[in-house]
């Protein structure tokens, strides 16, 4: 009894930690600031000891998630209404390298090591901070590098060169079955789909996965 118990409490936990997270947004998994960070952490005890520890009333554990929830909620909503409160929140980035040259008095105040910064550029394919222009610490802790011009990538308008415009691409078919809506989007029926398929030699049932561009050019990927 005492083991189906847990098992209960822990389905029970995992939904709600799931919908608290679809509620705080995507945000809450690519750009955590340091409170998303905090909250995050103390849901997952909460919701842990919630699971494991059957003295404790469910209703309490789901009430303190739940509050945590609306705080990050109400602190999202804030930051996006008030500039000065999301400087606080969320911080600002911080420039490590301006011009070439590394700057000290920021690198303390974000608590970043010149080892940290060299390990990151040569994560970002810069093996020499010489051919560094700029390295800026995001408010994420991410950081940022703007190589000199000599080091730049090469791209079209250096050649004075006007590459056609590819668009978004967009999943027709994925694991053999018709995406009937994203289909709808890009102006293009189930019998024109199958026709342009099988004149590939294949059947949308035998696709794992199907592309459509703008101008409605077909890509499949068979299985």
């Amino acid at each position: 009894m005492e083991f189906l118990y847990i098992i209960i409490l822990s389905a029970v936990s995992m939904a709600v930690l799931f919908f608290i997270t679809k509620m705080m947004g995507f945000r809450q998994i690519s750009e955590m600031s340091f409170f998303d960070y905090v909250i995050g952490i103390t849901i997952g005890s909460i919701a842990a000891e919630m699971s494991t520890n059957i003295d404790l009333e469910w209703w309490k554990g789901i009430t303190a998630m739940a509050v945590y929830g609306l705080l990050g909620l109400g602190l999202s909503v804030l930051t996006q209404k008030s500039i000065n409160a999301r400087k606080f929140v969320s911080g600002q980035p911080i420039i490590l390298i301006e011009k070439g040259k590394i700057n000290r008095e920021n690198m303390n105040k974000a608590k970043v090591e010149i080892n940290d910064l060299l390990t990151s550029a040569r994560g970002n394919g810069y093996f020499n901070l010489s051919d560094i222009d700029y390295a800026i610490m995001e408010t994420t802790g991410k950081i940022s590098f703007l190589p000199i011009p000599l080091k730049r990538q090469l791209n079209p308008a250096d050649f004075n060169f006007a590459p056609e415009r590819e668009g978004i691409f967009t999943n027709v078919i994925i694991d053999g079955k018709v995406m009937e809506k994203d289909l709808k989007s890009v102006g293009m029926t189930t019998k024109e789909l199958k026709r342009q398929v099988q004149s590939k030699g294949e059947k949308i049932e035998n696709v794992i996965l199907a592309t459509v561009d703008e101008k409605k050019v077909l890509t499949i990927f068979p299985k």
